[in-house]
């Protein structure tokens, strides 16, 4: 087997540069692939390289652990392994098609054919590896459109593999959001050495119209024969198969009479057969080298990924923390420049899942870490915007859908502006911005939303441009009028950089319209202070109907709010937390409030860590300069609701959003996104260095960090004394530097200086 043939650790050199008396570490001892795929994680553990398309993996069925969103799980049968897949999305399972599943004894067509596991699976960067009952061990490793895979059966058996192709993944638990095979075909080659085929799909989470996708396999050495099914009806020597029944059933099940090992090669592509067949060449080229391909993997992912950020050894939990949430951070969306079925686009990634997840603090590392991606994927979003009409918040399958709030794609772009990412036209990036701000989508049904358009763009537009907020004939009216407020003040950011003064101004006031829906009188029970966000009526009054700032119902589609409660969302401004805090009354009253999101400092959990609206609200504290208590609650956020393993995350990953988060409180500080500046609070390791891809570095050191000492006593930034609890980005990126933490045990208010800017503050009279 591979893993007692390659030392992971020696795959891949490490040139870390760490300061004196400092080991290096290798990150790929480091990485847990098995991280985040219980508790509602839904990782995907298998093979897969830096926003591959390619994501193969094990596809289960267990009861007891629902529906398989990654196709994985920890038990129940391997039904299948599969080129693709998504990871730590919601919604419902996507993908999971051009399986293979090797076989030992009759094949039944009436049945469902499956592995039972022997032992837990073995999950290394660019390798996956599980045992059976059956005796059967199956290896493989991804490219970037193919993938390799390798399968040992027991001696004197015959060899069988069965090809579905309709195999997808599905989802009982919601089957109103569950894909469903269309119609598909197979062919083998005539010599046997390989087969080829479509299958198309449609439904999922994004009810997606039907698309197709193509694939193309190589085996190492031709089989003895081949039978084909369809349905229940098998034929023998025979190269074709078959169907056009939804949810029907068709494949080839080839046979080899000697062969202890069977290899194949699998491409995939959204062109053709006979490009996913190109897609091998131009991946694996004429060998089946399974370790190779390993290699070849771990070498892309510790270039491009892994050795973006160094960190000292003394804390092997945080490390772990580090490059196992860089590795989750770097799945989604899928990289499929040249895969474009509808037009040729120079550069195009898919699988968006969701902008709303990602744009708070996941597209904001890639700026740091990865500026030419961030790139891409800006670029990416301005070809869908010209082709489709609108940039998408949720996308797979190259169609957009859903929107669960605003089109947050605008803020993702302001987020580079900001930054200086590089290569992008950014008057077209402003255009597709102003598609968003001012023209409603046209209307497709969502039965979970029937009010307006959820594909794309913003559907309660009408609204927002007659009122300056959403009523509550539109679901979820506070979340969209918060974002829709966040939405316009990304198009004032991007505006003031074309120097286009007129809109500009427009949409730095529309972006105030949140404070419209702020109740000054609005109570909540057990509370002693009043003032929250609210639904307002077309006529300006208060909406009170199953209004509660704390209870938000089942914070779904058709509920007032999305994933998060109105007494969350009433922190989601941070482009002008100066207003909030004299809503809220004061300083004083500000930290009491925030005191009582958190357990921590009250009696219930209010904000969910596990849910994007409230991943900024524990770094509030810095702007009334009590800094220190930022760091004790995004501390105590990290020792209470993350944890090492597969049950290490507190929800959803959300394509690497979570992981982002972990990312930003490891490092000791953290975005807002849209503006250059981040909040600081503490690191976690006594030394990080974040290797730049302009050739400079900033390095992080926390001097006299302990468990004990995780309190910020002075800063020091670029060699100079820092007296503010936040920096902008071009101090620490644009030639790189270092921030020098002194760390004590005292909660100290250490920072003298300003108090974060609200960037997008407008004193309006409500």
């Amino acid at each position: 087997m591979l893993l007692s043939l390659i030392t992971i650790a020696s795959l891949v050199g490490s040139s870390f540069q760490y300061p004196i008396n400092q080991p290096k570490i290798d990150p790929l001892d480091y990485v847990d692939l098995f991280y985040g795929t219980e508790n509602g994680g839904h990782m995907f553990p298998g093979s897969t390289r830096p926003f591959g398309m390619a994501k193969l993996g094990v596809d289960g069925i267990d009861p007891s652990f629902g529906d398989a969103y990654s196709g994985y799980t920890p038990g129940g049968v391997i039904t299948g392994i599969s080129m693709m897949h998504e990871s730590g999305t919601g919604g419902a399972p996507e993908y999971g098609l051009v399986s293979q599943l090797p076989i030992i004894g009759d094949f039944d067509p009436s049945v469902e054919h499956n592995l039972t596991r022997s032992s837990h699976d073995v999950a290394k960067v660019g390798y996956y590896n599980f045992n059976t009952t059956s005796g059967i061990v199956a290896e493989f490793a991804a490219a970037e459109r193919s993938g390799i895979l390798k399968y040992t059966f027991p001696s004197g058996t015959s060899p069988q593999l069965l090809v579905n192709g309709s195999h997808h993944l599905s989802a009982p638990k919601r089957p109103w959001w569950t894909q469903y095979f269309v119609n598909g075909s197979i062919t083998a080659d005539a010599d046997l050495s390989g087969y080829s085929g479509h299958t198309t799909l449609k439904g999922g989470w994004g009810d997606l119209d039907a698309w197709t996708l193509y694939f193309a396999a190589k085996f190492d050495t031709s089989a003895s024969s081949v039978k084909s099914y369809e349905a229940s009806k098998v034929s023998e020597n025979s190269l074709q198969a078959s169907s056009t029944t939804q949810d029907g059933s068709f494949g080839l099940v080839f046979l080899w009479d000697q062969n202890h090992i069977v290899q194949s090669k699998v491409g995939i592509s959204f062109i053709s057969a006979d490009q996913a067949l190109k897609n091998i060449d131009n991946d694996l080229g004429s060998d089946f080298d399974l370790e190779k391909t390993v290699q070849d993997t771990q070498k892309i992912w510790q270039d491009e990924v892994f050795s973006k950020i160094d960190i000292s050894s003394e804390n092997a939990t945080i490390a772990s923390y580090l490059y196992t949430s860089l590795y989750g951070a770097h799945l989604l969306p899928s990289n499929r420049t040249g895969e474009n079925p509808h037009w040729d686009a120079p550069v195009y990634y898919d699988d968006w899942f969701t902008i709303w997840d990602t744009f708070r603090c996941l597209n904001p590392l890639f700026n740091i870490i990865n500026p030419s991606r961030g790139s891409e994927l800006v670029k990416s979003l301005i070809e869908i915007y010209k082709h489709d009409g609108y940039t998408p918040d949720g996308r797979s399958a190259n169609q957009n859908g859903r929107t669960q709030g605003g089109s947050n794609s605008d803020i993702l772009m302001a987020d580079a502006y900001v930054k200086g990412i590089q290569g992008i036209d950014w008057d077209d990036a402003f255009e597709a911005m102003v598609k968003n701000a001012e023209v409603a989508p046209p209307y497709w049904h969502d039965s979970f939303a029937p009010d307006a358009d959820t594909k794309e763009g913003r559907g309660a537009l009408p609204d927002w441009l007659k009122y300056g907020y959403v009523t509550n004939n539109y679901t979820r009216s506070l979340t969209r009028t918060i974002e829709y407020s966040y939405d316009d003040f990304a198009l004032s950011v991007v505006a003031k950089g074309l120097n286009n003064q007129t809109a500009y101004e427009k949409y730095l006031q529309r972006s105030s319209n949140w404070q419209k829906i702020w109740n000054f009188n609005a109570t909540a029970k057990g509370k002693s202070y009043k003032g929250f966000i609210q639904p307002k009526n077309a006529d300006g009054t208060f909406n009170s109907t199953n209004y509660d700032p704390f209870d938000c119902g089942k914070c779904y589609w058709g509920d007032l709010t999305y994933e998060g409660k109105a007494v969350e969302y009433g922190w989601a401004v941070p482009w002008d937390i100066e207003t909030l805090i004299l809503f809220i009354g004061g300083k004083e009253l500000f930290v009491t409030r925030l005191d009582d999101m958190y357990k921590l400092h009250g009696t219930q959990e209010v904000a969910d860590v596990g849910n994007e609206p409230s991943f900024l609200t524990p770094y509030l504290y810095n702007f009334v300069n009590e800094q220190y208590r930022s760091v004790e609650t995004v501390s105590w956020i990290i020792d209470t609701y993350f944890t090492t393993g597969s049950k290490g995350l507190p929800g959803n990953s959300d394509a690497g959003a979570m992981q982002a988060w972990l990312i930003f409180g490891l490092l000791g500080f953290y975005p807002i996104a849209g503006t250059p500046n981040y909040l600081i609070t503490s690191p976690k390791a006594k030394y990080f260095s974040i290797n730049l891809d302009n050739g400079n570095k900033l390095e992080i050191t926390a001097n006299g960090l302990s468990e004990q000492n995780k309190y910020v006593q002075s800063v020091t930034i670029n060699g100079a004394a820092h007296n503010q609890n936040w920096v902008d980005h071009s101090t620490l990126f644009s030639k790189g530097g270092s921030i020098v933490f002194e760390m004590t045990n005292d909660p100290v208010v250490w920072e003298s200086g300003t108090a974060p800017p609200s960037v997008g503050h407008v004193d309006k009279n409500n």
